[in-house]
């Protein structure tokens, strides 16, 4: 894995919330959450970063100027992996 991807990680989708900076290995993914009214999510993006990061399922996080919300973290020995959604309003970034 290579941390070479800065982030932004907030505690809310306000950019005032804004908390750290982040450096961390993003790469594409492809998975349709689906629901039973047929709303669907579709997860676009991972990333890994130190299991000490500040990321909880509760954040978002600002990569190249596009906001994304955390779906899912699933945590390893060293490091933790997270399942992004790509928000569908950029507003305030």
């Amino acid at each position: 894995m290579f941390y070479d991807t800065e982030i932004k990680v907030l505690t809310s989708p306000d950019p005032v919330s804004y908390i750290k900076t982040e450096y961390v290995d993003v790469q594409p993914f492809s998975k349709s959450v689906s629901f039973e009214d047929g709303f669907v999510i579709d997860i676009t993006k991972r990333i890994f970063c130190d299991s000490e990061s500040l990321i909880n399922i509760d954040s978002y996080v600002i990569i190249e100027n596009e906001k994304y919300k955390v779906m899912d973290i699933k945590e390893w020995d060293s490091y933790i992996e997270v399942y992004l959604y790509k928000c569908k309003r950029q507003i305030g970034l």
